[in-house]
């Protein structure tokens, strides 16, 4: 790494309030360090928003410089399209990646057609982190599909032979 390089943490829960915030950092460290070649995000989050973490996602990629994403405790859930975003996407030998399906909240009384709308969102969703997934990957979207419906706790091990991580790399 490159004493240029952006470094930046990206902690806690995928929501508007910290992506936007986020997002708004990167944009002031890059205007600070215009010779930046490279932005190192490290994540450890629990997930949160998928549509917002797509968001975060497409903005990582329009960056132009290197991107590495590096898996410092967990990556779950919504976390991982951002961890996706990375050229370079890294993990230490402690940390774990959670997929599962989509979920949404509930509240209220619904018609039928309601939850139709709602199963059709949550379809769309889980086709479009299946499809990010399926790009970085050695695996078929299908295969992410099936990961997601069943729930999974991937090991740096089983991540890198998925292709979801590049890397793991010791504590230095």
């Amino acid at each position: 790494m490159n004493n240029a390089d952006i470094k930046i943490s990206f902690t806690g829960g995928v929501n508007e309030e910290n992506v936007r915030a986020f997002i708004n950092e990167i944009k002031n460290l890059i205007d600070k360090n215009p010779d930046s070649t490279a932005l190192t995000v490290y994540i450890s989050s629990p997930g949160g928003n998928v549509d917002i973490a797509v968001e975060l996602f497409h903005f990582l990629k329009l960056l132009d410089c290197t991107i590495r994403t590096v898996n410092i405790s967990c990556v779950n859930s919504a976390a991982i399209i951002i961890f996706a975003a990375g050229t370079e996407r890294i993990c230490l030998p402690c940390s774990s990646f959670y997929v599962h399906s989509i979920t949404k909240n509930l509240n209220g009384n619904f018609t039928a057609d309601d939850l139709l709308r709602e199963a059709r969102e949550m379809a769309a969703n889980t086709d479009k982190v299946a499809t990010i997934l399926a790009s970085i990957s050695s695996k078929h979207k299908s295969y992410w599909k099936r990961l997601m419906r069943k729930g999974c706790l991937l090991t740096p091990q089983k991540a890198k032979e998925l292709g979801l991580v590049n890397d793991i790399s010791e504590c230095k």
